[in-house]
């Protein structure tokens, strides 16, 4: 059954209520309780735009390397590369072991190790970083090449 349900944030909005009149009411009383659907987003947004500026803020002094992907890639990773590293800057914990994940440059990486615990993000970092360090090692120098 759908309800015309006036928000929290004075906006109305239809609602399919499903269920016992006894669960619908319920239903309704708590949806007058919550923001409207655009309000929740616009809060969302908000809170998230907030939240990319403080951490842009925070990590704002270092000299960050660019971030290779898609566009789309890119700018989800430069949020969560900034959230994650003023976090860890912060954590007085890992003072010494954010510094692996300066050399985390491709956004892929950033976004497929989003939710890992710091301990376990920093120790991928050192991990790729050794895995870099050894390839660009193992790679003999243009210029070498060239007077051989």
């Amino acid at each position: 059954m759908e309800q015309l349900i006036t928000h929290a944030c004075g906006h109305e909005q239809a609602h399919y209520l499903a269920g016992y009149a006894s669960q619908q009411e319920r239903k309704a009383r708590w949806l007058q309780t919550t923001s409207c659907r655009a309000c929740f987003i616009a809060g969302k947004k908000a809170a998230q735009a907030e939240a990319a500026t403080r951490d842009g803020a925070a990590v704002a002094h270092l000299d960050l390397p660019r971030l290779a992907g898609s566009d789309r890639q890119v700018a989800w990773a430069t949020t969560i590369r900034a959230s994650r590293l003023a976090t860890m800057i912060a954590d007085h914990e890992t003072t010494l072991g954010w510094q692996a994940c300066l050399a985390a440059t491709d956004a892929k990486w950033w976004i497929d190790h989003r939710e890992l615990p710091n301990a376990d993000l920093l120790a991928m970092a050192a991990t790729a970083s050794a895995r870099v360090g050894s390839l660009v090692a193992a790679t003999p120098d243009p210029a070498a090449r060239q007077a051989a």
